[in-house]
């Protein structure tokens, strides 16, 4: 078995055990995606962790947690972890190497700095601000040697996201479908959507489509994985637009964007530009490009769907011949997302 295969199985491996680690006491604050646990986090796993407070414990999912402070950890530790979220992760990196590991004492404080140590250079990688294949070995040596932390899942993915970078599109797909041997409608819903994406690039949409039809049905009624359940349902129709189902796919975009709040900006953002994609998709370049204004004009304020909509504008303005307004949608993506992964295509 070679290097990479070893690791495709340490990293399978590590999803379906039950390895934990213990924490130390003290007061750690979670941060899931709706409200803020506080206590000892005394179990942790590639699914979650487990806080005590007051004598009693429950279990919080991987899938359910934005961050977590550990007590005790160095304050750079924390900034840091502000910056990653905030897309900063070149200051992210910075802050992280003004910490001395010898200095930490907890075992999940140093998963976490390792963690984000790799996770930065994977994301400046990916926005072609540094090596992929040192990004790669990176977050490889991450998952082969903290394999209780609850970022495992998210370190999977974004190994299959450098792979895919690198142009090795086979282990990228692997790393994907990874995700869906863990035991939550999540991760099987994000598996599905991702190897759905990675098959909608390659041009094979049937069998895309048939990937986000597995994603919607294993997101089924789990609210935490309404988020991937509605990018599922949209990238399925841009999917059947590549088919010769143009209508059909626009419609459905359509009605995701009417069902949507008025003031949900992002859904609203990513409504939309699956719309431009589903028009890309079919050849209509101009219906695309209205799209795409809509996210520039008016829901611009969705940094990440933004970008993706400046990309976007910046090669169909090319397309229809208006080169100063090319020019100006790739400037402002340079600007304004120096570190956006649409920046670095």
């Amino acid at each position: 078995m070679n290097r990479i295969s070893q690791l495709s199985a340490t990293v399978m491996l590590v999803l379906l055990t039950a390895t934990t680690s213990r924490a130390q006491s003290g007061t750690d604050r979670v941060q899931r995606r709706n409200g803020i646990d506080t206590g000892s986090v005394i179990e942790t796993t590639p699914l979650g962790v487990t806080i005590s407070k007051g004598g009693v414990t429950r279990k919080i999912p991987a899938e359910e947690i934005r961050s977590i402070q550990f007590a005790g950890e160095p304050p750079e530790l924390n900034s840091a972890r502000t910056q990653f979220g905030r897309g900063r992760f070149d200051t992210a990196a910075e802050t992280l190497k003004k910490i001395a590991p010898d200095k930490i004492t907890r075992p999940e404080a140093t998963q976490e700095l390792n963690f984000l140590t790799a996770a930065c250079l994977g994301n400046l990688a990916l926005a072609g601000k540094g090596d992929v294949k040192k990004a790669i070995a990176e977050v490889g040596k991450f998952l082969a040697t903290h394999r209780t932390s609850f970022h495992v899942p998210e370190a999977i993915e974004l190994h299959g996201d450098l792979y895919r970078a690198a142009g090795d599109l086979e282990l990228a797909r692997k790393k994907y479908e990874t995700l869906a041997k863990a035991p939550a409608d999540y991760f099987k819903a994000r598996s599905a959507f991702l190897v759905g994406k990675l098959l909608h690039d390659q041009g094979k949409h049937a069998e895309a489509l048939s990937q986000f039809e597995a994603s919607i049905t294993a997101a089924g009624t789990n609210t935490t994985a309404d988020e991937v359940k509605r990018a599922a349902t949209l990238a399925r129709a841009v999917s059947l637009s590549a088919t010769g189902k143009l209508v059909e796919g626009t419609n459905v975009v359509k009605q995701v964007i009417q069902r949507t709040s008025p003031d949900d900006t992002t859904s609203l953002a990513q409504g939309y530009n699956a719309l431009g994609d589903c028009y890309l998709a079919g050849g209509d370049s101009h219906a695309a490009r209205d799209a795409f204004l809509h996210v520039d004009l008016l829901f611009n304020t969705a940094t990440t769907e933004h970008a993706e909509a400046l990309f976007r504008l910046t090669n169909l303005w090319k397309e229809l011949r208006q080169p100063t307004r090319a020019q100006d949608a790739q400037q402002r993506l340079g600007d304004d997302y120096p570190l956006s992964r649409w920046a670095g295509r």
